[in-house]
C-alpha cells in the first residue's frame, strides 16, 4: 500500500486518468468548502472528458463554482464550461452575469476564457452581448485575448447575421493588429465573414506577407489560402497565355523567329510580374521548410494556381518530404501531388523513385502512387518503372495486384515502344489461378490488342482457349469481343468458340450474353466461309437469338429484336432492300480504340488542398477559386504607409513581458497607490473624470499593446468602428463594470430590437488644444489631444488630431510636407487626408519623440493641395506661425 502510495504521488496530476472515481465523490468535492477539494474534482472531470467518458450531470455544480476566488479553479471551470456549453445554453445562461465580471479580470486567461463561454452559448437573444463583449475585446491589451474575440466572430455570425456589417468593422480592425497572434486569427473571421471583401485586404496585404512567416503554423495556412485568392483578383494571369516573347539585347536583323527561340530547354517565354505578385511568392518561399504539412501544401497550392510555371519546381522536394513524414497526411498529399503531376508532370520526373511502394504502404497509397508512376513514365525511366511493376504483380494482395496490371496497361498505352514487354508480362498472367488476376489481365489486353491485333494472332488464339476455364464475367465478355472483333485471324477457331458458348448461353452473365449476340452477327456476315460452315453458323444463331427472345434483360431482348429483323426478315420493299445492303456498314463499322485514363477523376476543378478536392465532389462552405482578372487592377491600393514596420514587434512583445514581470513584483505597491488614486478621483469634479476617461478612450486602439499599427483613416464607404482603450496591464484593474441583468435584457423587446451600432459608440474627447486657429488656416482647423496611453513606435508619443473644415469650400489632400525637428526628434506623420467637406470634422494620429533639447519646437508644415500652413509643437504648449 505504501508503495502505491509513492507510486501515486510520483506520476502527479496522471493519477486522474488511471483512476475512473464515482460521480457521488465529485459532487461532494465540489459542494465543499475546502479549494483543494474542488480544484481536485474539477481534475478529475476534465480528465474524464479528455478520456471521452460523459460528465454532463456534473454541470451545474461545475458552473456555480465560477464566483471561486481561486485563479486555478476558474480556469478549470472555465475549461468544463466552454466543453459543455452548446449542450447546457440554459443553465450556461444563468451565469452570464458573471461571465461579464470576468471579463475585467486582471488575469488575460479568464478573461479570454469567459468570452469562449459567452460565445459559445447558442442562444440567438444575447447576440448582441456577446457582440458587445467581443467589441470590447477586440481592443484589449492582452493579444491572447484579441485572439479570442477573433475567433468569436464566425460564432456570433452564425446566430445572426444580421450584424455582418458591424461584424466586418470589427474584423477590420483586427486586421491592423502587428501581433502575429491575433492576425491569423483575424484572417480566420475574415475567410468565414466576408470572404469577399477584397478591399479590407490592400492596405494590410504588404504586411500580411511580411509577417507571414512569424504567425503561427494554423494562422501561415489560413493566411496563404486568403493572400492566394486576393492574387487571383488583382494580379494578372503568370500563365502562358499572358506571356511575352522574349529577345535577346542584341537582335541581329535578319534573324529568323526560331533562331530566337532557346534551343537548349530555355522557356523563351518571361512574365513581367508585378512587384507586390513577386513580394508572395518571396514571402511564402521560406514557409517549404515548415515542418507542417498543411503550411507546406498551402505553399504549394499556392504556387500551383499563381506562380509561373517554371518556379513551380521550387516545392517539388517540400512535398516529397512531407509525403514522407507522416502516414496520416500522406493519403491527402498524394492525392494532391497525383492532381499536380497531371497538369505538369515534367517537374516530378526527376524523382519518380520517390513513388515507388512500400511495404508499409496502405492500400489507398498504393493504389495514388501506381497512378503517379504511371504518368511520370517516359522512354528513359520505363525500364525500372517496369521492372518495379514485376514485383507489385506477385504480391499478395489481389486488389494490389489488379491495380498494378491497370498501371501496367496505361503504361503500354502511353509508350508503345514497350507494349510488347507489357503484353508479354500480361500473358504470364491468364494462367494465374486467382481469377480476379487473370481476368483483370485479360481485360487490360483486350484494350491494347484492339490498337495492334493484327501484328499477335499467337496472343488472340491463346485468349479464345481461356474460355474453357475463366470464368469472371468482364473477362469471358473480353474474350468473346476479341474472338468476334478478330475471327479472321482464327477461322476454325471463331465458330467452335461460337457453339460452345451457345450450348451456355442461359448460364452467361448479361455482359457475356450480349457479347454472344454480337459474336454470332460478326460471323455470320462473314463471307469467306465455306457454304457448308455458315449454314451450321445461321442455325446456331437462330437458336441463340430464340433463347434471347424470352431473356429478363430488355437490352437482351432488343439487340436480339434488331440484329434479327436486318439478318432475316425478308422486306422487298426499296428500303428493305437498301437496308440489307447497309447491314454490313450497320453492325461491322470500325470502333475507335479505348483510352486509358491515365488522369485521376476530375478533381481539377477544386482548389488544391481543400476538402472538395479530397472528397471530388463540392463540399459545405467551399467557395470555388476566382479567375484572374483581364486588365490589371488598380495597383495604387495596396500604396500605404509602411514606416510602421521598421519596429519590431519581438523588441515589443519583450518590452511587454518585462513589464508584467515588473508589475507583478509591484503588485503590493500599486495597489496602494489604486487605492489613493480612486481616492483623489473621488474628491475631484464629475466633469473632469469624464474628461479623463473619454481622454483615455479616444487613444490608440493598442495603448498598451506595442506591436499594433496606429490607427488609420477610414474609408467614407465603411462606418469606422467604435474603440475601446484597454487598461494598461502593469496598472491595477479597474472597477468591473455593473454586468447586463440577463432576464431584465431578454425582457426588454427595445433593447433586443435595437441595433449594435447604436448601443455602443466612438467616445469624443472634449479637452482639445488648438494647434491651427481657423484665421491662420484659411478654414482649416487643427486639434490635439496629447493621450495619456503609449505610442505603438518605441520611445513615442501618441498625439490625437482633429481636422475641421469651418470654410465654405472642399479642403483636398492634407498631409505633412515639409519638417524641421531638431537633433534627436523623429515623427511619423498621420495618413494624408483625401477631402474634408465644408463642416466636416475627420481625427487623425501621428506620433512624435522630442529632441535632444525637450524643450526644442518640433517644426513643420501642413499642406493642403492650395496652402501650406507652417506649425511648431512644443509639448506642452503649441502655436501656429
Amino acid at each position: 500500500f505504501f508503495f502505491d502510495y509513492l507510486t501515486m504521488k510520483r506520476i502527479g496530476d496522471s493519477q486522474y486518468f488511471a483512476q475512473t472515481p464515482k460521480l457521488d465523490l465529485i459532487q461532494k468535492q465540489l459542494d465543499s468548502d475546502n479549494t483543494s477539494h474542488k480544484l481536485e474534482a474539477l481534475k478529475r472531470l476534465i480528465a474524464m472528458i479528455s478520456k471521452g467518458k460523459e460528465s454532463v450531470s456534473m454541470f451545474p455544480y461545475v458552473v456555480k463554482n465560477i464566483v471561486s476566488s481561486s485563479v486555478e479553479v476558474k480556469k478549470l471551470v472555465y475549461m468544463y464550461l466552454i466543453h459543455y456549453a452548446e449542450q447546457k445554453p440554459d443553465e450556461a445562461l444563468l451565469s452570464i452575469s458573471h461571465f461579464q465580471k470576468d471579463m475585467t479580470d486582471k488575469n488575460q486567461f479568464i478573461r479570454a476564457s469567459a468570452l469562449r463561454v459567452l460565445s459559445s452559448i447558442r442562444v440567438p437573444l444575447i447576440a448582441q452581448i456577446v457582440m458587445i463583449a467581443i467589441r470590447k475585446c477586440a481592443n484589449d491589451g492582452s493579444p491572447f485575448v484579441r485572439k479570442v474575440a477573433a475567433i468569436a466572430i464566425p460564432k456570433v455570425y452564425s446566430l445572426n447575421e444580421e450584424e455582418r456589417d458591424a461584424l466586418v468593422g470589427v474584423i477590420e480592425n483586427l486586421m491592423g493588429d502587428n501581433n502575429t497572434i491575433v492576425l491569423g486569427a483575424a484572417m480566420f473571421a475574415f475567410s468565414e465573414v466576408c470572404p469577399e471583401r477584397y478591399d479590407l485586404l490592400h492596405k494590410h496585404y504588404r504586411k500580411l506577407c511580411r509577417l507571414l512567416v512569424d504567425c503561427d503554423e494554423w494562422g501561415q495556412s489560413l493566411i496563404c489560402n486568403c493572400l492566394l485568392r486576393y492574387a487571383r483578383t488583382q494580379f494578372l494571369s503568370p500563365f502562358k497565355e499572358g506571356y511575352k516573347k522574349k529577345t535577346a539585347f542584341y537582335n541581329k536583323k535578319g534573324a529568323s523567329d526560331s533562331e530566337g527561340d532557346s534551343s537548349d530547354g530555355e522557356d523563351p517565354y518571361v512574365y513581367d510580374m508585378d512587384g507586390d505578385h513577386r513580394l508572395l511568392l518571396k514571402s511564402t518561399t521560406p514557409l517549404l521548410q515548415s515542418r507542417n504539412s498543411a503550411v507546406v501544401l498551402s505553399i504549394a497550392s499556392l504556387y500551383f494556381h499563381v506562380a509561373p510555371v517554371s518556379e513551380f519546381g521550387t516545392v517539388v522536394k517540400s512535398l516529397l518530404r512531407i509525403a514522407r513524414s507522416s502516414r496520416e497526411s500522406q493519403f491527402v498529399i498524394l492525392t494532391n501531388i497525383s492532381s499536380m503531376a497531371a497538369e505538369r508532370p515534367g517537374v516530378f520526373r526527376p524523382y519518380f523513385k520517390d513513388f515507388f511502394v512500400s511495404t508499409v504502404d496502405a492500400s489507398l497509397i498504393r493504389e495514388l502512387k501506381l497512378n503517379i508512376l504511371a504518368m511520370l513514365a517516359t522512354e528513359s525511366n520505363v525500364p525500372t518503372i517496369l521492372k518495379e511493376f514485376r514485383v507489385y504483380i506477385k504480391h499478395d494482395d489481389k486488389a494490389f495486384v489488379k491495380n498494378t496490371i491497370g498501371a501496367l496497361g496505361r503504361v503500354a498505352n502511353n509508350i508503345p515502344e514497350v507494349a510488347d514487354a507489357c503484353l508479354t508480362d500480361l500473358l504470364g498472367l491468364i494462367n494465374s489461378k486467382v481469377e480476379e488476376t487473370a481476368a483483370e489481365a485479360v481485360i487490360i489486353m483486350r484494350h491494347l490488342l484492339q490498337k495492334q491485333a493484327l501484328n499477335h494472332p499467337r496472343i488472340v488464339k491463346k485468349l479464345a482457349k481461356l474460355l474453357d476455364t475463366i470464368q469472371v464475367p468482364v473477362a469471358r465478355a473480353s474474350i468473346i469481343w476479341l474472338v468476334g472483333e478478330f475471327h479472321q485471324l482464327i477461322p476454325t477457331l471463331a465458330p467452335d468458340c461460337f457453339r460452345k458458348l451457345a450450348k451456355s448461353f442461359c448460364e452467361e452473365a448479361d455482359c457475356a450474353k450480349l457479347q454472344i449476340i454480337t459474336l454470332g452477327v460478326k460471323l455470320y456476315l462473314n463471307e469467306k466461309q465455306d457454304a457448308k460452315v455458315k449454314a451450321r453458323i445461321a442455325e446456331i444463331f437462330q437458336f441463340v437469338l430464340l433463347m434471347a427472345k424470352y431473356d429478363v434483360l430488355y437490352d437482351i431482348r432488343d439487340r436480339t429484336r434488331m440484329a434479327r429483323t436486318l439478318l432475316f426478315t425478308e422486306d422487298d420493299t426499296q428500303a428493305g432492300k437498301v437496308l440489307r445492303q447497309k447491314v454490313k456498314d450497320v453492325l461491322l463499322c470500325e470502333k475507335a480504340p479505348p483510352e486509358f485514363d491515365t488522369k485521376p477523376q476530375d478533381q481539377s476543378r477544386f482548389q488544391l488542398s481543400s476538402m472538395s478536392h479530397i472528397v471530388n465532389h463540392t463540399a459545405s462552405g467551399y467557395i470555388a477559386l476566382p479567375d484572374f482578372p483581364s486588365a490589371q487592377p488598380d495597383m495604387g491600393l495596396r500604396d500605404v504607409d509602411d514606416r510602421r514596420h521598421l519596429y519590431s514587434d519581438d523588441e515589443a512583445d519583450t518590452e511587454s513581458e518585462s513589464s508584467e514581470s515588473e508589475s507583478d513584483e509591484t503588485s503590493e505597491e500599486e495597489s496602494e497607490r489604486s487605492d489613493s488614486d480612486e481616492s483623489d478621483s473621488d474628491k475631484s469634479s464629475s466633469s473632469d473624470s469624464e474628461d479623463s476617461d473619454n481622454d483615455s478612450a479616444s487613444g490608440s486602439s493598442s495603448g498598451s499593446d506595442r506591436g499594433r499599427s496606429p490607427p488609420r483613416q477610414q474609408q467614407p464607404e465603411y462606418p469606422p468602428v467604435p474603440t475601446f482603450s484597454p487598461a494598461p496591464q502593469s496598472a491595477a484593474p479597474a472597477p468591473a463594470e455593473k454586468p447586463i441583468d440577463i432576464m431584465e435584457f431578454l425582457a426588454t423587446s427595445e433593447n433586443s430590437a435595437k441595433p449594435i451600432s447604436s448601443m455602443a459608440g466612438s467616445v469624443e474627447d472634449a479637452q482639445r488644444q488648438p494647434l491651427l486657429a481657423p484665421g491662420a488656416g484659411k478654414g482649416l482647423s487643427i486639434q490635439y489631444v496629447v493621450s495619456g496611453n503609449p505610442s505603438t513606435y518605441p520611445g513615442m508619443q501618441l498625439i490625437k488630431l482633429w481636422f475641421q473644415n469651418q470654410g465654405s469650400g472642399e479642403i483636398s489632400q492634407v498631409h505633412i510636407g515639409h519638417e524641421d525637428l531638431p537633433d534627436g526628434a523623429d515623427l511619423i506623420a498621420f495618413p494624408p487626408i483625401s477631402s474634408i467637406s465644408p463642416g466636416a470634422t475627420l481625427p487623425a494620429t501621428m506620433h512624435v519623440k522630442p529632441g535632444t533639447a525637450a524643450s526644442a519646437p518640433l517644426k513643420f508644415e501642413v499642406w493642403t493641395s492650395n496652402d501650406q500652413f507652417p506649425v511648431s509643437l512644443v509639448l506642452g504648449k503649441n502655436l501656429s506661425l
